[in-house]
């Protein structure tokens, strides 16, 4: 295995020292975009983080909510053209699950509540013509305990709504659901059997294109990583576990975060940060690929933030108050086509209280090679601050994989100007560009002026986004970007 090659990319200075270059980018279509702010329960776990989904490199459906009583999905032309409109009214204890496409149709799912039980519902658009069918009702739960929760395959074609089985503890004993297909018929009843797991703390369902389902579990006390797949029509689980947490050179570790991905070629990613539990601070990153098909659990090397990788990323940022990593969160999980993995972590916090402001900053970012050699590391700096109205639903970054290369979109104020900003990552050497902006001059009073939810690339070079341009102020715009 090849030495880790770590290095820190140092470009707020490279843009201090020159001018920033611009993306050449323009704006091929324009339409108006009504926006209604959406705030949920967990700022940092967002339901849906995706309302823009690509169909094609020409087309794509959006979800927004026009109204306080309902949401829409519209199917558009990269010419902004609306094909169809579909509304779906919501019940005044009803929220938006989840959002996907299969080949045929869009689904959304809602929840609906009352004072004992919970409802997941599934509503089925016709891609082509835009005709709804009549909410399908998915599962029905007692409303105490856990949030009943969905899964969805890559290609749409696969739905799991599943309610988990607690003890008088909030411990998850059981898990049990109901599989779909992409028209929302009934495939199989579901149930998972957990209680030979001793201290669940988190579980997590991901369901594969051709119907696995692959339980993700953080146990004995955040200390085990777990992840079982059961297979259609196989009574038995298959199982890999592996002791993350634990006594290191007599320091007690613990699970911090973890993150899951199955990605397209039915492999399954983990990455979990660990923590000491007396100090608190970071101790590891550890990345594991579970291979069932091989029957392998191949790890990554163990990545250290020691002092020495804490006072070059402290060092960055010459405002920080604290010489410590705080508040890192594992964000994604990306695979390029020749089976390169990067696992991204960005540090978010709010400074507390009801009306405080959020921010996003550094990003750090692992690379690891198609045998889950480590290959590089580097960490990207940047400064977004919202208010706490708005929370992170325009700061933070968007993400694509094109063959080798992340694209990496940010809303920035960098050396005076307001713009969306792009950012180029080889995957191969970690070579990153400096931040291009975009040339959209984005509107920079107090009022809502970027939605990140609403970006999404339909090539490595068209992006469709919601931003509000300086010279159009008047309101949001839904836009198709094309860069060159």
């Amino acid at each position: 295995m090849r030495k880790f090659a770590f290095c820190i990319l140092l470009l707020f200075c490279l843009i201090s020292a020159a001018p920033l270059a611009l993306a050449q980018s323009r704006t091929k279509a324009s339409a108006a975009f009504t926006y209604f702010p959406e705030k949920g329960e967990d700022q940092y776990n967002q339901r849906i983080t995706n309302k823009t989904i690509p169909l094609s490199a020409d087309e794509f459906v959006i979800l927004s909510r026009q109204a306080i009583d309902s949401y829409t999905v519209e199917k558009y032309n990269t010419d902004l053209k609306k094909a169809w409109q579909a509304t779906i009214p919501l019940k005044e204890t009803e929220t938006v699950e989840a959002f996907f496409k299969s080949d045929a149709a869009a689904t959304v799912i809602t929840r609906r509540t009352n004072e004992t039980t919970q409802q997941l519902y599934g509503y089925h658009i016709n891609l082509q013509s835009g005709q709804m069918q009549e909410a399908t009702l998915l599962l029905d739960a007692p409303l105490k305990g856990r949030r009943a929760s969905i899964a969805t395959s890559a290609d749409g074609s696969k739905l799991l709504a599943y309610r988990y089985h607690t003890d008088n503890d909030q411990q998850i004993k059981d898990i049990s659901g109901t599989l779909y297909n992409g028209s929302l018929k009934k495939v199989a009843e579901t149930k998972y059997n957990l209680s030979d797991v001793f201290g669940i703390l988190t579980a997590e369902v991901k369901v594969s294109n051709s119907g696995e389902q692959y339980i993700c579990l953080i146990s004995d006390n955040m200390n085990r990583l777990t992840v079982r797949q059961y297979s259609p029509g196989v009574k038995s689980a298959k199982v890999m576990s592996v002791l993350v947490g634990g006594v290191f050179d007599g320091i007690k570790v613990y699970i911090t975060d973890s993150k899951f991905e199955l990605m397209p070629n039915n492999t399954l990613y983990g990455a979990v940060l660990t923590a000491e539990e007396e100090s608190g601070k970071y101790y590891s990153l550890k990345a594991v690929r579970f291979d069932f098909e091989a029957e392998d659990m191949v790890f990554a090397e163990e990545f250290r933030f020691t002092p020495a990788y804490v006072e070059k990323v402290t060092a960055l940022d010459k405002n920080a108050s604290s010489k410590r990593l705080e508040d890192i969160y594992l964000s994604d999980l990306l695979l390029t086509a020749d089976g390169k993995l990067t696992v991204i972590a960005e540090k978010k916090y709010t400074s507390g209280g009801e009306n405080a402001p959020y921010f996003a900053e550094e990003l750090h970012l692992f690379t690891y090679d198609e045998y889950m050699g480590s290959a590089w590391s580097s960490v990207l700096l940047k400064q977004q601050q919202a208010p706490a109205d708005e929370a992170f639903s325009g700061i933070s970054y968007r993400a694509n994989v094109s063959n080798n290369t992340i694209h990496l979109l940010t809303l920035e104020d960098l050396n005076g100007k307001y713009d969306l900003y792009l950012r180029q990552i080889d995957t191969k050497t970690g070579r990153t560009t400096v931040p291009k902006a975009v040339g959209l001059n984005v509107a920079s009073d107090k009022n809502v002026a970027y939605v990140k939810d609403f970006t999404a690339w339909l090539t490595d070079k068209n992006v469709i986004t919601v931003v509000r341009p300086s010279k159009k102020a008047a309101g949001l715009r839904l836009s198709h970007i094309q860069l060159k």
